[in-house]
């Protein structure tokens, strides 16, 4: 369409940018969570997700910075190959696989329940696939809101690393 953003266009992101992207699409998430629209619920946890692939791959990014630019695949080191495969993916498991240094930093961090903040963000990267998007299943809005609460705390910690 003339005249409009292309917002389809795929382009290599910083990781400032993947950070602003993630806290456009939280807001997107929490605004499908508080329309009130049971409908809306499962939309509301698969926004949230990415936003939480969003921030592991501005990690990954920052801790691989040579992957911020072109490059030939077959010049890369092995891990390097990986976690650019990775930034390309929506794998979020494989992506924490890539970033130890944060069960070292989350898992003497407790969480408002108590529970191991490393707990936490592994089980919402088991959990979350990008699959959701395309689930005939409804999420309740109490799920989706609980959900949406779990990563914005898990959001608050991977901004502190």
């Amino acid at each position: 369409m003339a005249g409009s953003p292309d917002i389809f266009v795929k382009s290599r992101l910083a990781p400032g940018q993947w950070r602003a992207v993630a806290e456009r699409r939280f807001g997107d998430a929490r605004y499908l969570l508080d329309s009130g629209n049971a409908e809306r619920a499962t939309g509301a946890m698969y926004m949230a997700g990415f936003v939480v692939e969003c921030l592991l791959k501005a990690l990954l990014l920052e801790r691989h910075p040579n992957l911020g630019r072109p490059a030939d695949p077959a010049s890369l080191s092995l891990s390097d190959r990986e976690v650019l495969r990775l930034l390309y993916s929506h794998e979020l498991d494989d992506m924490l696989g890539y970033l130890p240094e944060l069960e070292k930093k989350l898992s003497n961090v407790k969480t408002k329940s108590g529970s191991s903040a490393w707990r936490g963000l592994n089980d919402l990267c088991e959990e979350w696939t990008v699959y959701a998007r395309y689930s005939p299943k409804m999420a309740t809005l109490d799920r989706a809101r609980a959900y949406l609460d779990t990563v914005e705390e898990v959001k608050k910690w991977l901004k502190e690393l």
